[in-house]
């Protein structure tokens, strides 16, 4: 005796179950993808920030008497921020403040550091997790010969 092959019309169905249990998944293959992407993006941004605020730190100064000098601090951390010395206009990165970044200026070198919370797309859906992640960066350069 032979089995039976299943009919056409047995395998109704078949695809929107598979499409149901693939779609979500897909989804949040892609939606990972996209964060991981935007947080690479923003990490990028805040160490050319804090390049730009330690070059200027050793380049801003003129008319010195000693190599050991940096600019003013609130100008740096105006550079670094808004791109300019100035205060106010709008931060390269939102959420960025002048209070997130910190300058230290010991033994012939000079860091700007920027402490940044990254907040995700995906925490707009669930307000009861904690999605932030903590993206630090540095830049570090010679003052003295």
């Amino acid at each position: 005796m032979r089995p039976s092959l299943p009919t056409i019309g047995s395998q109704k169905g078949l695809a929107a179950v598979e499409m149901l249990i693939a779609v979500p998944v897909l989804m949040t293959i892609l939606m990972a993808i996209t964060e991981f992407g935007n947080a690479f993006i923003q990490y990028t941004t805040l160490n050319k920030m804090a390049q730009s605020g330690v070059r200027f730190a050793t380049s801003g100064v003129t008319g010195t008497a000693s190599y050991d000098q940096i600019a003013d601090v609130d100008q740096i951390k105006n550079m670094v921020v808004y791109g300019h010395t100035g205060t106010g206009g709008s931060s390269l990165v939102s959420g960025v403040t002048t209070s997130n970044v910190s300058v230290n200026h010991s033994s012939g070198h000079v860091t700007v550091t920027i402490n940044y919370d990254y907040t995700p797309i995906i925490s707009g859906f669930s307000s009861a997790l904690d999605f932030n992640v903590p993206l630090n960066v540095s830049a570090m350069m010679r003052t003295a010969p």
